[in-house]
């Protein structure tokens, strides 16, 4: 399939290969790092009609097999399990409510006229459809990590859910423009990356200062579509936003201003 993902997908993800350069300390892994041996899952942000929402599939070791995984909606942030089949380049998911997705491989280029698989391919489209409801959907690959163990294992002894509470807490309270409310949740210093150059914020009080100037326009923009939830987890941190704000176990240590 040589069709390409919408601008704004490929805004994304061509956000998370600068961010990666300019914060090389938490860069996030491609396909070429994933593991020799085990299962991978893939992560997907994207669309579903006009809601944000995030997928995560188990991928299968050859060119057709058995799908397994979940999606969530950005509102709602809970895993709704998934099962289903992939064969020729195309998946069929289906979700106990009776939803189904079919989707497609979005080619990277790099095929060369092999047949896609989940090693060539930037994203997932297709359409979501339960009963006479059709939804277009457009998803992009934005990381990829081993399979199975706790997600936060790298940053956190705590639970998954105490980790992502402290996450959400920082994302609502930023969108809210609560300064005093967003700093609960730093680990200062936070570093700040901007416009190649980086500086470090030191206090509550520094943050407030400089609240304008950390969380621009653009800022809040890309932290509207971030998902606090099923992170991608790189040298014991956690990202949003395709890497606009990484958490370690006590709360946010770095912004990239985009």
């Amino acid at each position: 399939m040589k069709s390409k993902l919408p601008l704004p997908t490929r805004r994304r993800m061509c956000m998370r290969l600068v961010l990666a350069v300019a914060a090389p300390v938490w860069a996030v892994s491609g396909w070429a790092q994933a593991p020799a041996a085990g299962r991978t899952e893939a992560l997907y942000e994207g669309v579903l009609g006009s809601s944000l929402i995030g997928m995560t599939l188990v991928v299968p070791k050859g060119a057709e097999g058995r799908l397994a995984g979940h999606y969530f909606h950005g509102k709602f942030l809970k895993d709704i399990p998934l099962t289903g089949s992939f064969q020729g380049g195309r998946l069929t998911l289906r979700e106990a409510g009776g939803g189904t997705f079919t989707l497609e491989l979005v080619s990277n280029g790099t095929g060369g006229g092999k047949p896609l698989d989940f090693s060539n391919s930037i994203g997932l489209t297709g359409a979501w459809t339960q009963g006479g409801k059709r939804l277009d959907v457009t998803l992009g690959n934005t990381a990829n990590r081993p399979a199975g163990g706790r997600r936060y294992e790298q940053v956190t002894k705590e639970t998954d859910e105490e980790f992502e509470a402290r996450v959400q807490g920082f994302h609502r309270a930023v969108l809210a423009g609560d300064r005093a409310g967003a700093a609960r949740f730093v680990d200062f210093p936070l570093h700040v990356n901007q416009g190649g150059k980086g500086r470090e914020i030191a206090s509550a009080e520094q943050l407030d200062a400089a609240w304008d100037q950390v969380f621009t326009r653009a800022c809040l923009n890309a932290l509207k579509e971030a998902l606090p939830h099923d992170m991608f987890v790189s040298n014991g941190r956690a990202m949003i936003g395709n890497g606009v704000a990484w958490f370690s176990a006590n709360g946010a240590v770095a912004i990239n201003v985009p």
